[in-house]
């Protein structure tokens, strides 16, 4: 008889902090927290195919090849805008003296820069205490540009985008489960 292997489970919620820390030879460094109140991570994918040998009424072969995945696709709703974050994924500038930002020009080609994106959430207790943190990393990801709503008598809540394209050998998720959150 197998033996079966006992698994621990992880009851996951909320977003904790966001990290975003720039790919640059002189990286910039930013941690949200209490701003982000979903993130919907969508795998990119390379769809597999099926082609099958069929006599008549009978499958004789089947060729099959898997899906593959080629990155994220990461949608984060900000509960309240961080210029510096929505230049970022924009592709804009925020200038903090004159407190105003400029989206990238019309007609021409937008030179994003590339970040790595960390999202921290909580394995809750049935207390409602937290036991420990797990932080799901997401590398080389772009932004795209934002749409605006603006909706009289709510909030200003934007959607960020970004696509994370890891280069070819590199895991396209990360996890770690972490005791507590890093200082």
């Amino acid at each position: 008889m197998m033996a079966y292997e006992t698994v621990k489970e992880f009851p996951l919620a909320n977003i904790v902090r966001v990290e975003i820390e720039t790919e640059e030879e002189t990286p910039k460094r930013y941690r949200l927290t209490d701003v982000a109140s979903e993130a919907e991570i969508t795998a990119f994918i390379s769809e597999g195919e099926e082609q099958e040998l069929r006599v008549k009424n009978t499958i004789k072969a089947q060729n099959k090849t898997e899906d593959i995945v080629k990155g994220y696709d990461i949608r984060l709703v900000s509960a309240t805008m961080v210029p510096e974050i929505l230049a970022l994924i924009d592709g804009g500038t925020w200038d903090a003296t004159a407190k105003k930002y400029s989206a990238p020009v019309v007609g021409e080609p937008v030179n994003r820069t590339p970040f790595t994106m960390h999202i921290y959430t909580e394995e809750k207790d049935v207390d409602g205490g937290t036991l420990s943190y797990v932080k799901f990393s997401y590398k080389h990801c772009k932004g795209t540009p934002v749409n605006y709503s603006l909706v009289d008598g709510q909030f200003f809540a934007p959607e960020l985008v970004a696509e994370s394209r890891p280069k070819l050998g590199e895991s396209p998720v990360e996890f770690e489960i972490l005791d507590e959150l890093p200082a």
